[in-house]
């Protein structure tokens, strides 16, 4: 990472994040892929050649008001029928929740064995005027800031003197703010599994509060909108293993070959993709595995 930072380089693309999906959005269409959104799978039947994937329309309330892709909503329930299957959903969900118990290739008690890696707590922000005392990426750390990893790593619990990563890119993207405003969130990294109800409202006043006191920045009263995100949230909307923000940890023991497969042992015809397989976590590892597991499709089914 140090490496990449002082010799690579960090690229923002125009439109933030949002901007890498669209362009693979409209890369789909260009081959035609057809899309379902809020298509919320329930099951999946079958195998290679006959498969059938149950599911249920999202509630709208969970769609971001900035979402551009209304068209593609599913308005009801329903099934498609497919010769392959990829999911790019948490491993685990797909393997505990999509399947039946006779066809998963780990048990419930092999994914409660794994080791997760953090979780986050995310303060989204509009705020009036400017941020001089900020760069696009910021980073805080505390002196002593060994005792936060132990709250990650060692005894799970949410950091008295956190570190954390500040992101503003309204410094570098004109777009991504009304005028006279600016976009910034705070990322607060945490122990997966961590209870979040009654506790992120008080964490938001800590964070706050360092802000002020590192950055001289204080976001109080200019804060015109904001949204909290955190283990709940990674749980609910993603369904993620302990409302874990990324997936496996790399460990020693979860790294490489030693991570689950992209082709399902128990299913022909089914694959994985995503932060669980090789090559791990990651915005860039998981494209990667995207890419890794096309070209196993490609390879066992031609």
């Amino acid at each position: 990472m140090s490496h990449v930072d002082f010799e690579l380089g960090v690229y923002y693309p125009e439109g933030g994040l949002a901007a890498v999906i669209d362009g693979l959005v409209d890369l789909g269409e260009e081959l035609g892929v057809e899309y379902r959104a809020g298509a919320d799978v329930t099951q999946i039947h079958g195998q290679r050649g006959g498969f059938k994937v149950d599911y249920a329309a999202a509630d709208p309330a969970d769609f971001a008001p900035s979402d551009r892709h209304e068209e593609w909503r599913v308005g009801s329930g329903g099934y498609e029928l497919a010769d392959l299957v990829v999911s790019d959903a948490d491993y685990a969900h797909t393997e505990q929740a999509l399947l039946p118990e006779r066809k998963r290739q780990y048990s419930e008690d092999y994914w409660d064995s794994r080791t997760y890696a953090p979780s986050a707590f995310l303060l989204y922000m509009g705020v009036e005027g400017d941020l001089p005392e900020l760069a696009h990426h910021t980073l805080v750390l505390p002196t002593e800031w060994d005792q936060h990893f132990e709250t990650i790593f060692d005894e799970p619990a949410w950091p008295d003197d956190p570190a954390y990563y500040l992101c503003a890119p309204s410094k570098t993207d004109d777009t991504v703010a009304p005028e006279g405003h600016s976009n910034l969130f705070a990322l607060v990294p945490i122990a997966p599994g961590l209870d979040d109800d009654g506790t992120r409202e008080a964490y938001r006043e800590t964070v706050l509060d360092d802000i002020a006191a590192n950055t001289d920045t204080d976001l109080r009263d200019r804060i015109v909108v904001e949204e909290t995100f955190s283990v709940s949230e990674f749980g609910a909307r993603y369904n993620s293993m302990q409302g874990s923000a990324l997936g496996l940890a790399h460990t020693l023991r979860q790294t490489a070959l030693l991570r689950p497969s992209h082709a399902s042992s128990e299913v022909p015809g089914l694959y994985f993709t995503g932060s669980y397989t090789t090559p791990g976590i990651g915005v860039p590892m998981c494209l990667i595995s995207g890419q890794l597991t096309a070209e196993a499709v490609a390879d066992r089914e031609a």
